[in-house]
């Protein structure tokens, strides 16, 4: 189901999103919901990394909360500076978290 939502944007950027649409050959509409959805998920992944970073989550916990893979979400770590942490403790509780789904 969707959603009609309305907002004011600056002409400039509205004339960035015109010149991208045409030579992606899209219209307005499609490329702002690309946008979104492309922001959504780089929010989501960034919120995970924080998570992590900070020892909320264990990596698995935050590749799912994600929605990325294990490995791209290392991937990301990797990319971001930030290094991989997983113990003994990370393992159990991560095995214990595919058994119970």
């Amino acid at each position: 189901m969707s959603e009609s939502i309305s907002l004011r944007l600056p002409r400039d950027t509205v004339e960035k999103l015109d010149n991208i649409a045409i030579k992606e050959n899209k219209d307005r509409s499609t490329l702002i919901r690309e946008l979104l959805d492309s922001g959504i998920r780089e929010k989501d992944i960034s919120h995970a990394v924080e998570c992590y970073r900070i020892g909320q989550i264990s990596g698995w916990k935050a590749a799912q909360s994600s929605g990325v893979s294990l490995w791209r979400f290392y991937e990301v770590l990797r990319e971001r500076g930030i290094l991989v942490q997983y113990s003994e403790v990370d393992l159990e509780k991560d095995l214990r978290g595919l058994t119970e789904e």
